[in-house]
């Protein structure tokens, strides 16, 4: 860690100067750096060594005087500001609060309450990674539609409801209401089969129904290969930047999270097998890195086979969003590949391809892996909704979802043609968008401003963007927005489009 770095008197404020020149230690064994910092400035809040008003520094100022990643300290900041701790105020930076979260508990007459015989004590590895950081899911998500440009999202405005309705009441006769029953752990046959179909045909995966397993998200897919591959401790690769909610998983679990680069090839392998050649697991997303866009290069792809099979390590493949490529087929799944039927796990969901809530996702995994997930996966997530199942199914098998598939990538081609055009008319100066060839988002870089100021801005203004220091752990990137197109139509664009060059062009939040 280094030490704060000196600053001239013109430069600082009083209260600038009490942040600059906080001592905030070491952190303990084991601890992370973001739950260091904010257990530290937290306590210094509570300590009062940092004052009701005090203004805290940006977020890269921050990070260059502690020696962190940026992401660090904003994952840290936003934790605080969540929970009453820090306030950003317009024109005025991000501030301690006035008014603690401790003190306004304390607020009022006391009201007794018998009290157990033993206090709860949550505890456990869990607890304190996930108590520790900034969820990477929304613990209270809105009913209504995102704000342009948030990112991640498909277009749910386009989704065929009334021939899903029509599906849905197909399996709702009484003469089929068995489907009420118990289902099979690993997910409806037909389903299963369907799926197998699917991913022959567009993803050049060979696989049997019956490695198929069904799962209500790639989260839990996730969730079961690290109980039965990873012991805590054990070293996993997971790309920088990358998914945080994969990555929050890992650490939570108790595993030993290497951070490996990415470049414009994908996942630097040999960087992976340097800093942790013995790792139990790689997760990666090879056909469109999350969250920079590129896909992992053929040679990188034979690197990371070669890597799994000598050591005998298992790849996660979260293939989220690969059907959405604009100018190209899709790229081949890794699991495609020699040696990936052996290695390589591979994770889809529907949740981007129909809708968020249709909560169903499925791997194909390794023969070995089948009897042991599909025992982990009854006993930890039972199965995913079986009516929905079979509806999903049908719409795979009558030729809806390839249908859909194919209307929706011309759909989302056109939008990011009019975000890129969009931005060239009105972000000259202020954000750079590279050419767009695929997914539902990318990663625009900010000429302008600060991550962290450009995020409030837009906000303020009833826009949505994720600042790209969420996804980073150490990897050094310029400062970036990932901004999402797919879900918002042209005239939407437009609008958003403008509003956000006002934004930016006009006095802070203030």
């Amino acid at each position: 860690m280094t030490s704060p770095l000196p600053l001239t008197e013109q430069t600082l404020s009083r209260a600038e100067k009490t942040a600059w020149t906080l001592a905030l230690g070491t952190p303990a064994p084991g601890e992370t750096l973001q739950r260091w910092l904010y257990r530290t400035l937290r306590q210094a809040i509570l300590d009062g060594r940092l004052a009701e008003g005090t203004l805290l520094p940006g977020s890269r100022t921050l990070a260059q005087q502690y020696g962190v990643a940026r992401g660090t300290v904003q994952q840290a900041y936003d934790q605080l500001l969540s929970e009453g701790y820090l306030l950003a105020e317009r024109g005025s930076g991000t501030r301690v609060s006035r008014v603690l979260p401790e003190r306004s508990l304390q607020a009022g007459p006391a009201v007794p309450h018998p009290q157990p015989e033993a206090a709860l004590r949550p505890g456990g590895p869990w607890l304190r990674h996930v108590g520790a950081e900034a969820p990477a899911f929304p613990l209270h998500p809105s009913d209504s539609l995102p704000p342009p440009f948030h990112p991640h999202r498909c277009d749910v405005r386009s989704f065929p409801v009334d021939l899903w309705r029509r599906l849905h009441g197909r399996h709702l006769r009484p003469s089929r209401l068995a489907i009420l029953s118990e289902n099979p752990p690993a997910g409806r046959p037909a389903l299963r089969a369907a799926i197998a179909r699917h991913l022959d045909l567009a993803r050049g995966v060979s696989v049997s129904p019956d490695q198929i397993v069904v799962l209500g998200s790639v989260q839990q897919a996730l969730d079961i290969c690290l109980r039965l591959l990873v012991e805590p401790g054990d070293a996993v690769w997971m790309e920088d930047p990358g998914y945080p909610g994969a990555s929050q998983a890992l650490r939570a679990y108790g595993a030993r999270v290497v951070d490996v680069p990415v470049d414009g090839a994908g996942l630097q392998v040999a960087e992976g097998e340097r800093l942790a050649p013995a790792a139990r697991l790689a997760y990666v997303t090879p056909a469109r890195q999350a969250p920079l866009g590129m896909a992992l290069s053929p040679e990188r792809r034979l690197a990371l086979l070669r890597w799994a099979r000598e050591q005998g390590a298992v790849i996660f493949e979260d293939d989220y969003d690969s059907e959405y490529r604009f100018s190209a087929r899709p790229v081949p799944a890794l699991r495609s590949m020699e040696g990936g039927d052996t290695h390589v796990v591979l994770a889809g969901t529907f949740s981007k391809l129909l809708f968020p809530a249709i909560r169903i996702a499925f791997v194909a995994l390794p023969w070995q892996l089948v009897d042991p997930f599909v025992r982990a996966a009854s006993l930890a997530a039972r199965n995913a909704n079986a009516l929905t199942q079979a509806v999903l199914a049908d719409f795979i098998d009558e030729g809806h979802f390839d249908r859909h598939v194919r209307r929706m990538r011309r759909v989302y081609a056109g939008r990011a043609a009019a975000f890129e055009d969009a931005a060239r008319r009105h972000w000259e100066g202020l954000i750079a968008v590279p050419p767009i060839t695929a997914g539902l988002d990318v990663v625009t870089r900010l000429l302008a401003h600060e991550e962290r100021d450009a995020w409030q801005r837009l906000a303020a203004s009833g826009l949505s963007a994720f600042p790209l220091g969420r996804y980073t752990a150490r990897a050094v990137q310029p400062p970036s927005l990932v901004m999402g197109f797919a879900a918002f139509d042209e005239a939407q664009i437009e609008a958003g489009a403008r509003a956000a060059a006002a934004a930016l062009r006009g006095p802070g939040p203030g």
